[in-house]
């Protein structure tokens, strides 16, 4: 609205309205006197009124109030009627924090409107002339070998905001300040949930995605703040981002090509710490599924493991080498790879991580994670990841898949927890006690309350019903991996 106090053939005089007031964006400019002018005006329009409906003091308020309701930059009352605005309109402009423009009756409305459209149509052409230099600009800059890092800073501070580049597991590929989880869990959701894109996350981040391809694949470009006119010059910085996406993508699939053809992944160091991931990708019922998806994961892997060495085995499964601890590397997949959630649809990611162990074989440390990924299916959720802890026989027990565990501890111990659900025995109870106290009646007696006798006997109905003999090693075993499974699963003991 500026623009028309500083236009002098206009003649407008200002009669309410402090500085930000002036500075609203106008988004077109209308003429209305009808009594309800509300299906006649929209959000951001100039109103320019000849208060025709104005016939005494009190129609100022409510007419004002349904234009400021109706989200209008501002009025600009004509004074051929009245021959001034009256100070009732001035009063309705001041009480709605509307600013007030008076046009003199020598400026018909067409004049201001005509005004209005030259001045938009002379910013489109700076704006496609500014366009086509920046794009210029950006081409010579890639073609002069720059980073996507460099032209992302420059950009921002051309701009005057803040910029980020990101994958959709959250890696921050380039950006002008860091990130926190919070906000690239925000940033992701919305890249790989909204209906289209751009879209604009909680906390008014601008994210367009780089390219058009698979949104689990691409990358994305986050703009704070989500101002209109960052449109055109975040679209082009985008497509030029989307040539180092290519780059990186081409580059990832010729590493790809070049292991596949190998026999063998490289072997690591021998005192390197090394993990070992296996991935299954299956369809809700259990099928595995077919090259494209092998494709996203794996490249999804990539992105979440710097340096990690991947192939398919003969299996069917993706199998990734990388350098780290089996902490670090499962805390990286649990958080980045679960953001990933929200776009795979009807399939289960089943994750296995391994530490190789001092001494042992590469092959043996990917064979527990697969094992580990195997028994991951019995978990819950879309991503789903499973620790390989195989260095005590628990440890090897937890490997097996859950539907295993439980058909292995209800043949071991069906009859015993059917003996005290028609009983009330506790039997089940008594035999985890007395292998939690290493076989010792006394402290089992004591631990819970009752007699040496007590235990004895129900020990020994334990022994009936399975079959087994407490005192053997291998038959105590049994028994503690079965009692561990079922209190495991939410069976009473």
């Amino acid at each position: 609205m500026r623009d028309l106090l500083d236009a002098p053939q206009l003649r407008m005089r200002l009669l309410h309205g402090d500085a930000a007031a002036l500075n609203r964006p106008v988004a077109r400019i209308c003429a209305t006197d009808m009594p309800d002018p509300r299906p006649f005006v929209t959000s951001g329009a100039l109103v320019c009124t000849g208060l025709v409906w104005r016939h005494d003091p009190a129609d100022s308020n409510r007419y004002i109030g349904m234009l400021a309701a109706a989200g209008v930059a501002g009025v600009v009352a004509g004074q051929a009627l009245h021959g001034h605005v009256p100070d009732d309109v001035l009063t309705a402009c001041e009480r709605h924090g509307l600013p007030l423009l008076s046009a003199p009756q020598s400026v018909p409305f067409s004049r201001i409107i005509e005004h209005l459209a030259e001045q938009a149509a002379e910013l489109r052409w700076q704006h496609i002339q500014s366009g086509a230099d920046r794009q210029r600009r950006l081409l010579a800059a890639v073609a002069a070998g720059a980073s996507i890092t460099d032209l992302i800073a420059d950009i921002a501070a051309e701009q005057d905001i803040s910029l980020w580049l990101v994958t959709a597991t959250g890696r921050i590929v380039a950006g002008t300040t860091s990130l926190s989880e919070e906000e690239l869990d925000r940033i992701i959701s919305t890249a790989l949930t909204a209906p289209r894109l751009p879209a604009v996350t909680i906390g008014a981040m601008r994210v367009l995605q780089v390219g058009a391809g698979d949104r689990i694949t691409s990358w994305y470009l986050v703009i704070r703040p989500t101002t209109a006119e960052l449109d055109t010059s975040a679209t082009d910085l985008a497509a030029i981002a989307e040539l180092y996406r290519q780059r990186a993508t081409d580059r990832l699939h010729l590493d790809w090509e070049l292991t596949d053809r190998s026999s063998s992944s490289p072997a690591p160091h021998p005192e390197e710490p090394t993990v070992a991931v296996v991935a299954e990708i299956r369809s809700n019922k259990g099928a595995l599924l077919d090259e494209f998806e092998w494709e996203v994961v794996r490249a999804a892997l990539h992105d979440v493991l710097e340096g990690v060495t991947t192939s398919v085995d003969r299996e069917g499964r993706l199998v990734g080498v990388v350098a780290g601890t089996q902490a670090e590397v499962a805390g990286e997949l649990r958080r980045r790879i679960g953001r990933l959630a929200p776009a795979l649809g009807g399939v289960r990611l089943m994750l296995g991580v391994s530490a190789r162990q001092r001494g042992e074989s590469m092959s043996g440390t990917v064979a527990a994670a697969a094992a580990a990924a195997a028994a991951a299916w019995d978990d819950e959720g879309v991503v789903r990841l499973r620790v390989a802890d195989i260095d005590s026989a628990v440890g090897l027990f937890t490997a097996v898949p859950g539907g295993l565990q439980r058909r292995f501890a209800e043949r071991v111990l069906g009859p015993v927890v059917e003996y005290d659900r028609r009983t009330g025995a506790g039997l089940l109870e008594t035999l985890e006690v007395f292998l939690g106290c290493e076989g010792s009646w006394r402290q089992a007696a004591e631990r819970m309350h009752v007699h040496l006798n007590t235990v004895r006997y129900r020990i020994g109905r334990v022994e009936e019903l399975t079959g087994r003999d407490l005192g053997r090693l291998d038959d105590r075993l049994d028994l503690y991996l079965a009692v561990r499974t079922l209190a495991g699963h939410g069976v009473s003991v």
